[in-house]
């Protein structure tokens, strides 16, 4: 199954869009050679519904973040950041590209911190909306992953 299929998957499931681009993503070669999966999709939770609901940054360009810094992160200070700054920036810029904004609320038009608002997130906009994003930073982020990865 493919990183964005199983991203997808996920995010039917139950999992918010940060936890399903994550957690597919993790599941992947070169992040569990990394040793990074014992802390996924838990490090992810608080940033779905643009970090707990809040609007902000969306969950699915945090969770693709987060896995790009997973496999090209430092480990130490002495360590360049170039290599995963470059790769978080083309990834950042291409989701903006495609998408319009980084903000959940804009790209949700709801405010999913209202009950009634998050029941038109649940009937209609996961699916329509959301669920393409979390397909596309999945399988974008896994693609910058693989070109960077030395």
């Amino acid at each position: 199954m493919s990183v964005h299929e199983q991203a997808r998957r996920y995010f039917n499931s139950g999992y918010n869009c940060a936890e399903s681009v994550l957690l597919a993503l993790g599941r992947q070669a070169v992040l569990k050679a990394r040793g990074s999966e014992p802390f996924i999709p838990r490090i992810a939770t608080g940033f779905g519904g643009g970090i707990a609901r809040n609007g902000s940054t969306c969950g699915a360009l945090a969770g693709g973040i987060l896995a790009i810094g997973l496999v090209l992160g430092r480990d130490n200070p002495e360590m360049s950041r170039d290599l995963c700054y470059a790769a978080a920036d083309r990834f950042y810029t291409e989701f903006i590209e495609n998408f319009g904004t980084s903000r959940c609320r804009d790209l949700t038009e709801l405010d999913l911190k209202k009950p009634e608002d998050r029941e038109v997130y649940e009937s209609r906009v996961h699916e329509a909306r959301c669920n393409p994003i979390v397909v596309w930073a999945a399988k974008r982020a896994h693609e910058i992953i693989l070109e960077s990865w030395r």
